[in-house]
């Protein structure tokens, strides 16, 4: 994780050091939703977190720092493996996971906050995304150690797609995805496991996922 992380895990030992953590964050947040991300101010959050100015700079040294402590309990959830005995089952649950997430507040702020392009959330965004990502892939290596789906796919792309199919979806058609839609999604992105791959008949290569 990022050094601003570390320090604020770090604090977190005495109910005072958790009481300032947690008012911190709900600060952030609410101030988030009031002037947005380009309007947050380390001073506004101090203000509405009746701390003083020092304890949020020794903290969370700048926007997106605060932004980062706001959300680190939504990707915390994303270090955990589902553990289904499936794969479908393990895929559905991480693309739950993600609409589910979106939904909460701190996920709203964090949408919201990149979408507006600002340089420097980019940091943020590249590992919110690759630690949203890493479960898919783990699961889909899985499969393949378990034989449950083929090691000729690239497991990857199919990552990222489902992954692109669940955070676009909503921006795209104006509404999350409902669960009818993740079985869609699976259901095209997803390909056959090495038994259905071995009982179907050798045809040309179109071009397919991950092919060499």
């Amino acid at each position: 994780m990022t050094e601003p992380t570390r320090r604020t895990r770090g604090v977190q030992r005495g109910p005072r050091s958790v009481q300032v953590v947690e008012g911190v964050r709900a600060a952030t947040l609410t101030e988030l939703t009031r002037v947005g991300f380009a309007g947050l101010t380390i001073e506004g959050v101090a203000k509405a977190a009746q701390v003083n100015r020092t304890t949020i700079y020794r903290r969370w040294p700048s926007k997106a720092a605060l932004l980062e402590a706001v959300v680190e309990p939504l990707l915390e959830h994303y270090d955990t493996d589902p553990n289904t005995g499936s794969l479908h089952g393990d895929l559905l649950a991480l693309m739950t996971l993600i609409r589910d997430n979106a939904a909460q507040p701190e996920g709203r702020a964090l949408i919201t906050a990149a979408t507006t392009g600002a340089p420097e959330l980019r940091d943020l965004v590249r590992r919110a995304n690759a630690r949203t990502l890493a479960p898919f892939r783990r699961a889909l290596d899985r499969a393949v150690g378990h034989g449950e789906l083929s090691d000729r796919h690239d497991v990857q792309i199919i990552a990222y797609l489902l992954f692109q199919g669940v955070v676009m979806w909503e921006q795209s058609q104006g509404v999350p995805p409902t669960d009818e839609d993740f079985g869609r999604i699976l259901r095209t992105v997803l390909p056959p496991g090495p038994e259905a791959l071995r009982s179907t008949p050798s045809a040309p290569a179109a071009g397919g996922v991950g092919e060499r």
